[in-house]
């Protein structure tokens, strides 16, 4: 199960670098979204996937918001042409999967980062988070940052 998942994500990011359209490839990064956060699902608690995810969301809101004002009206192109490396990318990792032995149980555990012998791991990260929220803030700013001003005249009539 874990390495279809795996399978699956290593071909949306390949994938990803095939797409023009900025809807495509925002539906194709919330894809991967969903798929990483069930696998930090399967490998740790629920609810790191579901902040995760939550977390993706987020972002994912702002970007459509910054593309839908910044990209005009294009046509969406139809990319069901990678759909076939895809099927035969996904049936090798499988077969691959099923042949040799790839995972070890050496991989170390996502809850060894909230240790105590870690304990600057998560606050650096929150203070990453911060800055992003605090840059994101100052870019979607209506009067400073670069998104269209949606202004409606009123015309005498």
């Amino acid at each position: 199960m874990l390495m279809t998942i795996m399978s699956l994500l290593l071909t949306m990011f390949l994938m990803c670098l095939m797409i023009n359209s900025p809807i495509n490839l925002g539906m194709m990064i919330l894809s991967i979204s969903l798929f990483i956060s069930s696998i930090f699902a399967l490998m740790t608690s629920s609810w790191f996937g579901y902040i995760t995810f939550i977390i993706y969301i987020g972002g994912m809101l702002v970007m459509f918001a910054y593309f839908s004002a910044l990209q005009p009206n294009q046509q969406i192109m139809n990319w069901a042409w990678t759909f076939y490396p895809t099927l035969f990318i996904m049936m090798y990792f499988i077969w691959m999967n099923n042949t040799t032995y790839l995972w070890s149980n050496n991989f170390v555990n996502i809850i060894q980062i909230f240790s105590f012998n870690n304990w600057m791991i998560p606050i650096i990260l929150a203070m990453i988070l911060f800055l992003t929220l605090i840059m994101v803030m100052k870019t979607t700013r209506a009067d400073e940052g670069p998104l269209r001003p949606f202004f409606y005249v009123k015309t005498n009539s």
